[in-house]
């Protein structure tokens, strides 16, 4: 998010006022537009999806109500004694009585069930005792013998219930031209003895579902079908898909109600009564065609708004950004070093103030920085001279002050090694008056600076130098470790105790790393706090503090920037480490470096 916030302080004020324009105007009403329709779908579909199962469910109930009129028409078989009188028989004495027999009920099963308004029923049986009434529209076949034509239904198959409906997978009966059908099965029953005589059998053509289901299967793209609880499909809108399995239905959500998938949008409704679950499904585009239409010329007029509005909004933020942009390429001069500028807008609007107010400050600012610039070069100079010059009347008492009872003492050898440490440490701090130096240099200076301490010191001070050899000639500032050597010999040392200084300097990702470590009393944690932050707000200590802190610190934010200020670490009784990372500068790269600052 910072990241896309400063990527738009960057663009251009004609670039920001369009997108303030795009997103206060154009995002809304688009967003707007599109929240709008597609409520709209979506309240198509809620409704369509609630209304369509009730109409599936007014369905099921048409259905129960003709398939329990046939019911109701093969319970009138009881009424008629003559026909249970000969389903009562088990026997014949001819075959006569038994052709006359069959003659009746074929007769009263044509007169019942096939004749007046019942053209959807094609075929009706009857099975008992080994015997088969029948009276069909249409040839049939079952693959069995006469007797045994309906297949598993004769008088010795038990129903779970009385009343059944079967359907043609169900069963091992079959139509010319493989007629679809459901089949209703009902078990006589001989009310005076509770003997079951026999099985009664009507085929019912699918066509009493079609004029069933008309009312919601009218709709154009739409499809109707009829499953039962293994899916099979009973009835279905496109006749081939009739006796098909519909693999899907396991998967479908719910058993009562809508659900979209595939931009199509499905309804069920399972039947009460039976074993078998309506379903319709019809594309979301059929419920949403006149809303498209809607939706694609609002469309088209939001473009030619959008068109129009964006050319006005051009014209506007070209007449504002651009007198904006002359003075911001100005800017970009006077940001180059270029302050001889002489802006010309004859406009008295804000942007013509700003630029006489941009001009006067130019001038301005030119004599300033003229005059803050040789103050500061004239401060730094007086820092590091003042540094150089640091060599303090103590050290030098006690240095000649130890070569005098060398000489006493006729140690002719180490007084010329004294004088030479200190000639050499005279010469680096007089005689060069570059602000880098090779870091073997300033290694050399602190071990000659160490060497005379030793001689005062003695036994109570240890010290060491390790730098890494590939080191050796990469530049570093001057005077940068001799200041905080001195400030450990001020302010760690502590009488009768051997004072240990460490000097490291390492490579670490590419950047050199210096460390100075004493065994010293420490630092406070509060005196530590206040010295860390006096270094973090670029404060000047006062000389006789720490001094030699505020000037290595300061020299190496200024030439290097703030993150690699001085890091200080230390507790009390423990000792104190100081860190300092600097650049990995050769000798040519220190004079660019140099020019960049």
């Amino acid at each position: 998010m910072t990241f896309k916030r400063r990527q738009f302080k960057n663009y251009t004020l004609k670039t920001k006022l369009l997108l303030t324009y795009i997103i206060i105007t154009i995002i809304p009403t688009a967003l707007l537009g599109y929240v709008a329709y597609s409520q709209y779908v979506l309240s198509v579909e809620r409704q369509v999806g609630t209304y369509i199962p009730r109409l599936l469910n007014q369905a099921n109930n048409n259905m129960e109500r003709q398939i329990e009129q046939y019911f109701d028409e093969m319970n009138q078989i009881n009424n008629n004694k003559e026909v249970m009188n000969i389903l009562r028989k088990s026997t014949y004495q001819n075959v006569s009585n038994m052709k006359q027999d069959e003659h009746l009920v074929e007769n009263y099963l044509a007169s019942s069930f096939m004749q007046g308004s019942r053209e959807h029923v094609i075929g009706v049986f009857v099975s008992s005792k080994d015997r088969l009434f029948q009276n069909s529209r249409l040839s049939y076949d079952s693959g069995f013998s006469t007797s045994q034509s309906i297949g598993l239904y004769g008088n010795s198959y038990k129903l779970i219930e009385e009343e059944s409906v079967f359907f043609p997978h169900e069963t091992s009966l079959f139509f010319k031209e493989r007629k679809p059908f459901v089949l209703l099965v009902k078990q006589i029953i001989d009310y005076e003895n509770r003997h079951n005589l026999g099985t009664v059998f009507v085929a019912l053509d699918l066509a009493f579902i079609e004029q069933t289901i008309r009312t919601v299967d009218e709709q154009d793209d739409a499809k109707m079908w009829m499953v039962d609880e293994q899916g099979y499909i009973i009835y279905h809108s496109m006749p081939s898909l009739i006796g098909t399995l519909d693999k899907d239905k396991v998967d479908y959500p719910i058993a009562n109600g809508s659900f979209q998938s595939d931009q199509t949008l499905y309804s069920s409704a399972n039947s009460v009564e039976n074993r078998w679950t309506f379903m319709h499904a019809i594309p979301v585009r059929h419920l949403t065609e006149e809303s498209d239409f809607v939706r694609n010329i609002t469309i088209i007029a939001f473009f030619i708004i959008v068109v129009l509005a964006i050319g006005s909004s051009i014209v506007l933020a070209w007449g504002v950004a651009k007198p904006i942009q002359r003075l911001a390429g100005e800017m970009k001069r006077a940001e180059k070093g270029d302050f001889d500028i002489r802006l010309k807008n004859e406009s008295n609007d804000e942007v013509g103030m700003l630029s006489k107010a941009f001009s006067k400050m130019l001038r301005e600012i030119e004599e300033l920085i003229n005059e803050k610039y040789e103050i500061e070069l004239k401060q730094k100079e007086a820092e590091l001279y003042a540094l150089q010059s640091q060599i303090n009347p103590h050290f030098m008492y006690n240095t000649l002050e130890n070569i005098a009872i060398m000489v006493e003492e006729d140690e002719k050898t180490s007084v010329v090694e004294m004088v030479t440490n200190l000639g050499r440490m005279l010469h680096y701090s007089l005689g060069n008056k570059d602000q880098f130096v090779p870091l073997c240099l300033e290694l050399q200076h602190i071990q000659d600076y160490l060497v005379i301490q030793k001689a005062r010191f003695e036994e109570t001070l240890a010290y060491s130098v390790v730098a890494a050899h590939t080191l050796h000639d990469k530049m570093t500032p001057k005077f940068i470790l001799q200041p905080l050597i001195e400030n450990a010999f001020e302010h760690a040392y502590l009488p009768g105790q051997t004072l240990e200084i460490n000097v490291t300097v390492t490579e670490e990702d590419s950047v050199m790393q210096l460390v100075i470590q004493d065994n010293g009393k420490g630092i406070s944690s509060e005196k530590l706090a206040l010295i860390k932050q006096q270094l973090t707000d670029n404060q000047m200590f006062k000389k006789d503090d720490s001094f030699g802190l505020s000037n290595v610190n300061g020299r190496l934010v200024l030439h290097f920037g703030n993150e690699y200020h001085l890091r200080i670490q230390s507790e009390e009784g423990i000792g104190t480490k100081i860190l300092m990372r600097i650049p990995i500068l050769d000798r040519g790269s220190v004079h660019n470096h140099d020019r960049e600052n």
